[in-house]
């Protein structure tokens, strides 16, 4: 199932709100991401080696997309649009379950294409506490340039005293 609808429609009003104010706000869409038997049953494994105690990974997540929409919107210059069809598509059913040198786990949807001048993997990093609690933050176009090219600032210094 992936994200169900309800959270989908919850995130397109998240991000045309971000989008009119400029700003991501703290929210929590609950209950948003519906794991496979699969995904949960590895989450669970990779989460357990991480947190080094039996850990338990929920079969539905939390979704807080605060983090992701200022990274891949407003700071790499991607469209709104183009942040929620990630999400959808890197949560979907066909994401598989890989983990970081770090031990932290993740879902991959490896070698999207489509309107885009590249081929990328689709990376959603899975967070999770001590205290059982796992949630979806962000996701990743890895192999993705971003749009926005960060303008460099350069240090501002006295005048010169020779004309």
């Amino acid at each position: 199932m992936a994200i169900t609808e309800d959270a989908q429609r919850w995130l397109m009003r998240y991000v045309e709100h971000a989008a009119v104010s400029g700003v991501a706000h703290n929210a929590t869409a609950k209950q948003a991401v519906a794991l496979t038997c699969l995904q949960q049953a590895h989450l669970t494994r990779h989460l357990t080696a991480y947190w080094g105690k039996p850990y338990e990974c929920p079969r539905v997540l939390d979704l807080k997309p605060r983090h992701g929409y200022a990274s891949r919107v407003l700071k790499d210059g991607f469209a709104p649009v183009d942040f929620v069809e990630w999400l959808v598509a890197g949560c979907s059913d066909v994401a598989e379950v890989r983990v970081q040198g770090n031990g932290r786990p993740y879902l991959i949807v490896p070698a999207m294409d489509g309107r885009w001048s590249c081929n990328f993997d689709l990376i959603v990093p899975i967070t999770s506490d001590a205290f059982g609690y796992v949630h979806v933050f962000d996701v990743i176009p890895k192999g993705l340039p971003a749009q926005k090219q960060e303008k460099r600032r350069h240090k501002k210094t006295a005048p010169s005293a020779i004309p």
